[in-house]
């Protein structure tokens, strides 16, 4: 196992919750559009910020109906980054049946990608960034998931990445919704970053001391009326074995530092 006092310096963008192909049907052109555009700027900022890998928290498209060109698309945006993307499939993109990615074969029109495919969970190895990323994936198909019960002990990597998609259960939330998230579930992971998914708000929530982990939010909101989204998060890795967040925005506003970024607590 590598040594942690010596870990290499990484960093990697975090996003979540794309949708892409929410707009494929009755919504006309222009919104479309507009929607491909903000994960155009999503790839912009990774490439820009010279990121070493990145993963998406789940939904990263909306249905698994979504257009042949919105499939060619998303591969061929992920091939742009050209370092390794890693895709934990949530509630919208889940794997199994009728899975959204047995459409296209992304292996050849993307070869940096991985997809976490096993809802018991399994690890993809970043072997030349000495990276481990471990996660469940969504089968739609169980109420009673919970993305991080029964994670194995860390793996030989000198950087351990979480990855899952559900709600945190901070004080305000709603104990029935599905796809519970709790803060013990998160520090027996033993991980050094967890990327969450499911909530269009960027926030970090509490995870012990030794875990860093975070809600990226929306590249876009697609409630009615929403404002939320516009940031992607870079996740620093440092050589100490801590971990550094800045959000910063795909509208050219100021990035937001770590401590800037809102914060909640567990029930």
């Amino acid at each position: 196992m590598s040594d942690p006092s010596r870990r290499p310096k990484r960093r990697m963008m975090h996003t979540s919750d794309v949708h892409l192909g929410a707009y494929d049907y009755g919504s006309g052109g222009e919104q479309r559009d507009h929607h491909h555009e903000r994960f155009i700027r999503v790839i912009d900022v990774g490439i820009r910020e010279n990121v070493d890998f990145t993963v998406i928290a789940g939904d990263f498209f909306d249905n698994a109906r979504v257009f042949e060109d919105t499939l060619q698309f998303a591969a061929d945006q992920i091939a742009r980054m050209k370092s390794p993307v890693v895709i934990g499939p949530g509630n919208h993109d889940h794997v199994g049946p009728n899975s959204v990615y047995d459409r296209l074969d992304f292996a050849t029109h993307a070869p940096n990608l991985s997809i976490l495919r096993v809802p018991e969970g399994e690890t993809v190895a970043l072997e030349s960034l000495d990276v481990e990323v471990w996660g469940k994936s969504h089968t739609e198909q169980l109420p009673d998931f919970q993305p991080f019960t029964k994670s194995p002990p860390r793996g030989d990597a000198a950087w351990q990445i979480g990855v899952g998609h559900g709600h945190f259960i901070h004080p305000k939330a709603l104990l029935h919704h599905s796809f519970h998230i709790r803060e013990d579930h998160l520090m027996e992971t033993e991980r050094d970053y967890i990327a969450l998914g499911h909530w269009e708000q960027m926030t970090r929530v509490s995870a012990g001391e030794l875990t860093t982990a975070a809600y990226s939010g929306a590249p876009e909101g697609l409630g009615h009326g929403s404002t939320v989204g516009g940031r992607v998060l870079i996740v620093d890795l440092h050589e100490d074995g801590s971990v550094e967040l800045t959000a910063h925005s795909l509208d050219d506003e100021p990035a937001l530092a770590h401590n800037d970024i809102p914060y909640l607590e567990a029930m």
